[in-house]
C-alpha cells in the first residue's frame, strides 16, 4: 500500500510539475505579454515631430508612428497608438499599461534600470536652435539665458550637463510651446532632437536657426516592460526585418526627414 501510495504522489507531482512548465511557457510568448490580445499598444508624445505629430484630422503621424505600423504589421497585430506625455511613457510602459514606447528613445543607464531598450532603429544627434531676432548665434551667446528642453528627454540631459559650460540656466516644456517662447525671447535656445529642430526650422526659416547641431549623437531604439523578453525578441525581430529592406526603410527616412 505504501508502494503504491508513493507511486500515486510521484505521478501527481510529475503532472503538477508539467503543468507548472506549461503556464510558464505560455508566459513567455510574445503573444501572451501583450495587454490586449492581438493588439500592440505604444506610447508616444505627439509634439515631436517629424518624429511623431497630429495631423488636421487629430491623427498621430510621423516616422515613429509608420514605424510602429510597419512593426505591428510583421508580427501581424493591430495598432493602438496611445499618446502621452513624453516624461509619462517610461512608467506606462514599466506599470504594462501600454506594451512599448516608439518615442525617440535613446539609451541612457537610468532608463534601463525601469525598461528594457529594442535594437537601435534610427541615429540621431542632440542640437540647439534659436531665434533669428535677438542675436544668438553659437552657444557661447547663451550665457546669462535661458535654454528649454523636453522634461525628462535626453535633451534635458544633455542642456543639464551643458549650463555650466555655457553659463544658462535650463527650462522644461513642450516642444511647440519653446518654440513660441523662443519667438518672444522669452528663453534663448532650445536643445532636441536634431531632426526635430530642423522640423521647427524648416516651418519656419525666418524665425529659426540652427547654432550647433552636433551636441551629441545617439541611437534611436524602442522600450517595452522589464520581463518581457519575447516581446522585446519579437519587437528586434521585426526591427530586423523592416530595415533590412532598405529600399522601403530609406524611403521612409526621405518621407519624414527630407
Amino acid at each position: 500500500m505504501k508502494k503504491l501510495l508513493a507511486m500515486v504522489l510521484a505521478m501527481v507531482m510529475v503532472m503538477c510539475m508539467a503543468a507548472c512548465g506549461n503556464a510558464k511557457s505560455a508566459e513567455a510568448t510574445w503573444e501572451s505579454q501583450l495587454g490586449k490580445k492581438g493588439v500592440l499598444r505604444v506610447g508616444m508624445a505627439a509634439d515631436y515631430p517629424p518624429y511623431e505629430s497630429y495631423d488636421a484630422n487629430g491623427n498621430v503621424v510621423g516616422f515613429d508612428a509608420d514605424m510602429a505600423k510597419k512593426i505591428a504589421d510583421y508580427m501581424g497585430v493591430e495598432l493602438e497608438i496611445v499618446p502621452m506625455d513624453f516624461d509619462t511613457i517610461i512608467t506606462a510602459v514599466a506599470a504594462k499599461t501600454i506594451d512599448a514606447g516608439i518615442s525617440c528613445f535613446s539609451y541612457n543607464e537610468e532608463r534601463a534600470k525601469s525598461v528594457l531598450f529594442t535594437n537601435t532603429y534610427m541615429t540621431s544627434a542632440q542640437a540647439c536652435y534659436a531665434s533669428t531676432q535677438y542675436g544668438i548665434n553659437s552657444m557661447e551667446d547663451l550665457k546669462g539665458g535661458i535654454v528649454g528642453a523636453g522634461n525628462g528627454t535626453t535633451g534635458m540631459d544633455v542642456a543639464n550637463e551643458l549650463s555650466e559650460t555655457y553659463g544658462y540656466t535650463t527650462q522644461a516644456g513642450e516642444n511647440a510651446i519653446m518654440a513660441e517662447a523662443l519667438k518672444a525671447g522669452a528663453i534663448q535656445g532650445v536643445i532636441t532632437e536634431k531632426c526635430v529642430a530642423d522640423s521647427y526650422i524648416a516651418s519656419d526659416s525666418a524665425a529659426f536657426k540652427m547654432i550647433k547641431d552636433d551636441l551629441t549623437v545617439e541611437e534611436i531604439k524602442g522600450i517595452t516592460a522589464l520581463g518581457n523578453d519575447a516581446l522585446l525578441n519579437k519587437l528586434n525581430e521585426a526591427i530586423a526585418a523592416i530595415m533590412k529592406d532598405e529600399a522601403k526603410y530609406n524611403q521612409l527616412i526621405i518621407d519624414w526627414f527630407g
